[in-house]
């Protein structure tokens, strides 16, 4: 009889093992996209807000020849995985006359800052692109790395299943094993802090050089002009099912195109490091692109031909004039003089090539919400009531306009030139076009700046 219990009990415990190792529930989720965004900040749930893809920003590409300071923030990382980020990273040096040079944490001043992250932080993977890297505080990380992206979680379900030391870690923390899902998973790997970590090397590799490309000035390959055609509804569903993102996100992260301009007489390239996975069910003709882990043949020539180690300028340079540091000096009327006068202040950077820039104030109504339209030819941007003046830089300078108590450069709004304000209250908005004569456009760069309330006379 006794041997009959311990028969049914050990049964019993097989079962429970069994049950105890099997799979996470649900199915496996895909490796997290890229979230690329263009704005001033990393935001703590980052959306891609790169503007219509191709290949290359040419407004945003470092000098060629640069050496751009790179650093890991906050002590976070292994010297393991950062030793195989700054060798994926620099994989894009092989090919362009560009260095990235790693300097140490403490480093006070560099252009690029690597947060590293994982799932339970929601930063994903990301980095400002280009030079645009110089107008994050240095407090602020340019790029995340969600390193726990990077982890071989098939070697810890093998674990799981067979009884290893992660499946007692589980069991000591009282897992509850029959709702357990891939969420669940991931969150244990991180906690569970394994000093042999199992990596994923294609998903470190491969991210790590395509978020390094967007720092280069890279764009995302899939939205090359009528390179995909993709079914959008279902798009819509599966980045609403796993990401979270409405149908105006997608649009902005997947679906739009880009201008032509920025292909540089390209191809359409789906084995480039910089194109998102597409499955067969996500175009209309089942054309589908894998999980590019390493540089193709078309990443190596774009970097090549943007940063040629056999010139000095790239032929594909276009001027790149970076304000900075911006804000308004001082904004007052002058009843003498009978207009206003604006003194905005910043810092201005040009690069090899000579640039031109509009500096444009309007009139805004007194909450700055609206312009104020004018019938004036002379004193008007886009028919709205404006002054403004143009400035040809010198290549290779850089500029501080009415810093301190120095005024070195003013824009005058005539009282008689304006729309019938006497009396009313109006705020003066401030921006910068460059005037890129070579393309035929006007480039904006940067944010409306506005003035407080400034009082019209009668």
């Amino acid at each position: 009889m006794k041997k009959v219990v311990l028969l049914i009990m050990g049964i019993f415990v097989l079962l429970f093992e069994m049950n105890a190792q099997r799979l996470p529930l649900g199915s496996k989720p895909t490796k997290d996209p890229c979230t690329t965004e263009m704005g001033f900040a990393m935001l703590p749930v980052a959306v891609d807000t790169t503007i219509g893809r191709s290949v290359a920003n040419n407004d945003v590409l470092w000098e060629n020849g640069d050496v751009i300071l790179v650093k890991f923030m906050n002590n976070a990382g292994s010297q393991q995985v950062r030793n195989m980020i700054m060798q994926h990273a620099k994989i894009w040096e092989q090919y362009g006359n560009i260095t990235l040079k790693f300097v140490p944490d403490d480093t006070e001043a560099t252009n690029i800052r690597i947060k590293l992250g994982s799932k339970l932080d929601n930063h994903g993977h990301n980095s400002q692109l280009g030079i645009k890297c110089n107008n994050v505080p240095q407090y602020m990380q340019t790029m995340n790395l969600d390193t726990s992206d990077f982890i071989d979680y098939k070697g810890y379900i093998d674990q799981y299943k067979n009884g290893g030391p992660f499946l007692q870690f589980l069991r000591n923390k009282g897992t509850d094993f029959k709702n357990y899902t891939y969420n669940d998973l991931f969150r244990d790997v991180i906690e569970y802090k394994d000093p042999f970590v199992k990596w994923n090397y294609d998903a470190l590799r491969g991210t790590t050089a395509h978020e390094f490309g967007h720092a280069l000035g890279l764009l995302h390959e899939q939205s090359y002009p009528n390179g995909i055609k993709w079914n959008k509804d279902t798009v819509y569903k599966y980045y609403a099912k796993y990401q979270g993102w409405n149908k105006e996100k997608v649009d902005f992260n997947v679906l739009e195109a880009s201008d032509f301009f920025y292909t540089n007489g390209t191809t359409y390239d789906p084995k480039s490091i910089m194109h998102y996975p597409v499955q067969a069910w996500q175009t209309v003709d089942g054309f589908t692109v894998g999980s590019n882990d390493d540089l193709s043949d078309g990443d190596k020539k774009i970097i090549a031909a943007l940063y040629p180690k056999d010139k000095k300028v790239s032929d594909l340079a276009v001027p790149k004039i970076e304000v900075n540091n911006i804000n308004y000096g001082d904004v007052k009327t002058d009843n003498v003089k009978k207009g206003i006068l604006i003194y905005p202040s910043f810092d201005i950077k040009t690069s090899a090539l000579l640039g031109a820039v509009y500096l444009v104030a309007r009139l805004t109504t007194e909450d700055g919400l609206y312009y104020i339209p004018t019938t004036n030819a002379n004193y008007s941007w886009n028919k709205m009531a404006a002054t403004y003046i143009k400035l040809k830089l010198l290549p290779s300078t850089k500029t501080s306009i009415n810093k301190g108590t120095q005024k070195n450069l003013e824009l005058f709004f005539p009282f008689k030139e304006m729309p019938d304000l006497a009396g009313k209250n109006v705020k003066i908005e401030f921006s910068v076009y460059q005037d890129d004569v070579v393309n035929n456009r006007y480039q904006k760069l940067t944010f409306n700046f506005l003035s407080s309330p400034v009082s019209v006379p009668k």
